[in-house]
């Protein structure tokens, strides 16, 4: 089963995100864009994990919930990875790295590989495969809130249509 840990959005943040991706998709081309229901902020992609695993990482979350109370967040402005349009993440970017290197911590504690990248806050608008050298367009958005108040272990099918996400646990921040 393919897994990740993320931060699930408000509908009112989701519908905003895909106002931007409307008005980007004018803008630039070759651009895999996400679907306004699969806008997240990942915190830790897992990828493959056998089935009798899951309970482990189930037993994280609950841990990792138990040490974090509800957040705000702040997202505004828009930036590029190599092969990566995002949202940045002003207010808030500590307390979600605080939490994703707790899950780290926990994942290598009980046999897990370690993360490939450093954890950097964004919510992902789309993917580029040829990489973006120019950025043709206003790097303004936001600022929008909400506030976090759980972290979800998400299961992830890959089709040729795109990604179908299913949350398998969502935890309560105390």
């Amino acid at each position: 089963m393919r897994v990740f840990i993320a931060v699930g959005l408000p509908e009112d943040i989701k519908e905003e995100l895909h106002k931007l991706v409307g008005s980007l998709r004018r803008s630039i081309s070759d651009v895999k864009w996400v679907e306004k229901e699969n806008f997240h902020i990942t915190i830790r992609f897992i990828g493959e994990v056998e089935e009798d695993r899951i309970l482990k990482l189930e037993k994280i979350l609950d841990d990792i919930g138990s040490k974090f109370s509800p957040f705000k967040v702040e997202i505004k402005g828009i930036g590029n990875f190599p092969h990566v349009l995002w949202v940045g993440i002003e207010e808030g970017s500590d307390t979600l790295k605080n939490i994703a290197y707790a899950i780290e911590g926990s994942l290598l504690r009980e046999g897990f590989q370690p993360a490939d990248k450093l954890f950097s806050p964004h919510i992902t608008l789309g993917r580029v495969k040829k990489g973006i050298k120019k950025f043709p367009i206003s790097k303004e958005f936001g600022p929008y809130s909400f506030v976090v108040d759980s972290i979800t272990l998400m299961q992830s099918q890959l089709f040729p249509t795109g990604p179908i996400y299913t949350p398998i646990k969502v935890v309560r921040l105390v």
